[in-house]
């Protein structure tokens, strides 16, 4: 009867026990962007969906504004384990993994936001997630197009051409591609985290930005740091990418795990909507705000990209990109026309 007992008693500990680490599955999300900005409101859609799908067993804490870490810090951080989870620029991912940067290479100028949204759906997204997977990183569902990418964001020189890009000092994303392709373009780039770019621009280190979107500006306000012209042509697209840390996934059940992945749908498409809704009006918003948008000349844009093109073996050979994998872009982005 006793061991009965004590049997019993500690079938109900076990189960209490098992009852409480299902409770305190405690998870941080980390977005480099300020409140406001489509990726951390994805990021809060998402923590929500996940408590609430779970019935609270699950809690995802959000840190924005590089709270807890800033740029390649956060994918290192997944890639350890030290992260569980975070909503993630292409451009940014590229540092870690150099083939993301295939949608700002020189064969996607002046493409449509259809061709590039065209192979996010394909093929290419799963070599994407079996790339990242090797790294430790999960990709728990597909990501959704941000928006152009333009060559210049300029405090006080008006760039009308790519001529007038000769030494301006902008500051870029993290990707050895969008470095290269400034500089090949006459530009003095910088790879900056972009939390540091407001302090940069408020104090005249540099002369700008380059290799980001509209959006960008418009979800950090740095018309207010300093921004007041665009030259826009189109020069690539940036999408977000959910990530999840391969070990987290692991310490979850399958149900968990499930969670994680069924949530992301819905607010992933609740993202590409709110990201498509922002781009239809953020001429208006730039234009209340001060900033001049200043739209490429077609024929100009057409004859750097051919420039550009003649390059683009280099860029890929010196970015450490797989020359195959671009291949197969290339052939479906053609094929999306």
């Amino acid at each position: 009867m006793k061991d009965f007992i004590k049997t019993t008693v500690l079938g109900a500990l076990m189960a209490t026990a098992g009852s409480a680490v299902m409770a305190e599955t405690e998870l941080r999300l980390s977005v480099e962007t300020p409140p406001g900005h489509v990726r951390n409101l994805a990021a809060e859609r998402w923590a929500e969906a996940i408590e609430e799908a779970s019935g609270g067993e699950m809690t995802v804490e959000v840190f924005p504004a590089a709270q807890l870490y800033k740029s390649a810090d956060a994918i290192r951080a997944l890639a350890s384990g030290a992260l569980d989870m975070s909503i993630q620029a292409n451009v940014t991912m590229s540092q870690f993994e150099p083939n993301l940067s295939f949608s700002i290479l020189p064969v996607f100028f002046g493409r449509t936001a259809e061709e590039a949204q065209a192979v996010l759906e394909g093929p290419i997204a799963g070599e994407v997630s079996d790339m990242l997977a090797e790294k430790g990183i999960a990709v728990p569902g597909a990501a959704f197009l941000f928006a152009p990418q333009h060559t210049a964001f300029t405090t006080e020189t008006v760039v009308e051409s790519y001529d007038d890009l000769t030494g301006l000092k902008l500051a870029t994303p993290p990707s050895p591609v969008v470095v290269g392709v400034l500089k090949e373009m006459g530009g003095a780039p910088q790879a900056a985290r972009r939390s540091e770019i407001p302090l940069l621009l408020s104090q005249g280190q540099i002369d700008g930005m380059g290799g980001v979107t509209e959006l960008t500006i418009i979800g950090g306000k740095l018309w207010e740091s300093g921004i007041k012209h665009i030259f826009a042509d189109n020069a690539g697209w940036g999408f977000y990418m959910p990530v999840v840390s391969q070990r987290t996934m692991d310490k979850l059940t399958d149900e968990q795990q499930a969670i994680i992945r069924d949530t992301w749908t819905e607010v992933g498409e609740w993202a590409a909507g709110y990201a498509a809704d922002e781009m239809a009006k953020a001429r208006e918003t730039l234009a209340a705000n001060g900033v001049t948008v200043l739209d490429a000349d077609l024929d100009m844009v057409a004859a750097k990209r051919q420039e550009l093109l003649d390059l683009q073996d280099s860029i890929v050979s010196d970015g450490g990109m797989d020359a195959d994998f671009i291949a197969r872009v290339t052939e479906a982005l053609d094929g999306s026309m």
